[in-house]
């Protein structure tokens, strides 16, 4: 099995950088036709009404330019006995095909169709298959929502076979708005009921299990946790039901965060929904929408700009748009709802040099093919050359533009991977004497944090500011799940781009055999 089939089956959100009891209030409404079975009335009752979501399909992931087949899950939950539910429009969108496993039974998967969805308040109702039978529902809960209520995440955070958890904590900021770079949310309640990827979709509720907001985003290194909240999410979930496409172009779109180093700016679309405004338009997945309407996008790495155009013209609107097309160098112009896109030059990225290439990921191997990662085809620079520490002979494998400035500098990115026999050493020890010798040249933002990725299961810490410059740092000391191995990691990022995309695809595809 390739590297890349190893990271399709282990499609993991980075979760060391930065992608879910209240006194009881009557009075909560069930949305929509809700007949047949009684909305949940406690805590307990959660877990029967909420879903472990399984979607896979297709994408051109960002700053990439290869389609790539992968995984992922994500959390849902019933909103009506007849088979409605709510979940995120990242969870579903691009998706060739979704199962969903009820109530954390995974042992039987259910179909479900999407009926509606919107990218800039990533909430979608999907239509589950189940098979007559009444679906255990949740209802909203209608209280006031209030700085330090407190509230629960319901859900399936982790990998592929995730197990149903419940957190429990406040609510922080009761509304907010909070874009991110894949949503627009107006109004929006932080809590610190962790939730982490694959609660994405799952509810938010008080202790009688009524609905205060649907989780959509959370960050390990700040430890913050995002919920849609109540209005927002019932008032879309309302026109979803309907079948109402609501802020949408059809597209499955990441903001790339700021960059100065040639790299396109813009909205990235990592997919097109057949049929749509965008697909009809001519856009393709791997297109960097650089301006809609004469408005630049994905300004300060978030997706505003977008959905602040979509909320002031409309979704029907003929919109002029400006395309870059890394696969081909292209820029293309033309309308949404209008005249269809058409080559008008060669140089896009806003004038910021988005016309530079965009890289891909190869596979890597050790020696003695004991080894594979998938790193930054400008990673070019491999060293598989294996090597022996008090007495035993660690496997080992390091790529980096530059291996020696990797090595004596905190300038340059890079990764190298060991592995060794399991019990060669202590991971726990090994990433606290890379804390000691860290700290005095980055900021901790986590040291010795535990690690559990469905494949190893040990230790992290992560740093930022390394060298008093932009340099972040991660290690990894864990034992493989299997007990065959002790692995560690370790990646120097110096741009953007190595600090999102190639960290990330760096996690989903080490591997090891000894």
């Amino acid at each position: 099995m390739s590297s890349s089939e190893r990271a399709r089956a282990r499609r993991i959100p980075v979760v060391i950088v930065a992608a879910l009891t209240l006194p009881a209030l009557a009075g909560c409404t069930l949305l929509g036709g809700g007949g047949g079975s009684p909305a949940v009335s406690d805590i307990q009752g959660v877990k029967d009404a909420t879903m472990l979501i399984v979607g896979q399909g297709t994408y051109v992931e960002p700053l990439t330019l290869d389609p790539a087949e992968n995984a992922w899950i994500g959390t849902g939950w019933f909103i009506t006995s007849d088979g409605y539910a709510v979940t995120n429009n990242h969870v579903v969108s691009g998706a060739g095909s979704l199962k969903v496993y009820l109530g954390g039974d995974q042992n039987e998967a259910r179909n479900a169709q999407v009926i509606s969805a919107s990218e800039c308040y990533d909430l979608a109702v999907i239509k589950v298959d189940t098979e007559g039978a009444a679906a255990p529902r949740l209802a909203w809960f209608e209280g006031d929502i209030t700085e330090g209520v407190e509230v629960y995440s319901a859900g399936y955070p982790g990998v592929l076979g995730a197990e149903y958890t419940l957190t429990k904590g406040i609510v922080s900021q009761a509304d907010g708005a909070e874009p991110t770079q894949w949503a627009d949310v107006e109004h929006a309640i932080q809590h610190d009921a962790r939730i982490r990827g694959g609660n994405s979709g799952g509810p938010l509720v008080d202790e009688s299990g009524h609905v205060i907001g649907v989780n959509y985003a959370g960050s390990d290194e700040s430890d913050s946790n995002i919920a849609i909240g109540r209005e927002t999410a019932r008032t879309a979930v309302e026109k979803l039901m309907s079948g109402e496409v609501l802020l949408s172009l059809g597209l499955n779109t990441q903001a790339l965060p700021p960059a100065d180093n040639g790299a396109p700016q813009g909205i990235w679309i990592q997919s097109v929904l057949p049929g749509g405004p965008a697909d009809k338009a001519g856009v393709k997945p791997g297109d960097v929408l650089e301006k809609l309407n004469g408005v630049s996008m994905g300004e300060s790495g978030v997706l505003r700009g977008y959905c602040d155009v979509l909320r002031t013209n409309g979704i029907d609107a003929t919109m002029t748009a400006q395309v870059y097309r890394p696969a081909t160098g292209e820029v293309l112009e033309g309308q949404i709802n209008g005249t269809p896109l058409a080559v008008t030059g060669t140089t896009g990225g806003n004038g910021n040099g988005g016309d530079q290439p965009v890289g891909g990921f190869v596979d890597i191997t050790d020696d003695t093919n004991s080894l594979t990662l998938q790193v930054p085809d400008t990673w070019s620079q491999v060293d598989g050359q294996p090597f022996t520490d008090s007495g035993v002979t660690w496997a080992s494998l390091t790529a980096s533009p530059d291996i020696n400035g990797f090595d004596n500098s905190l300038t340059v990115p890079g990764v190298s991977f060991y592995a060794a026999p399991p019990g060669t050493i202590d991971p726990a020890g090994y990433v606290a004497g890379i804390d000691s010798q860290a700290a005095s040249v980055c900021t901790p933002q986590a040291q010795s944090q535990p690690w559990a990725d469905g494949y190893s299961t040990g230790v992290y810490s992560y740093y930022t500011g390394c060298g008093g410059g932009t340099t972040d740092y991660a290690v990894i000391g864990a034992n493989l799940d299997d007990g065959s191995a002790v692995i560690t990691l370790t990646v120097q990022m110096v741009s953007d781009f190595d600090k999102n995309q190639a960290l990330q695809k760096i996690l989903e595809s080490y591997f090891a055999v000894l």
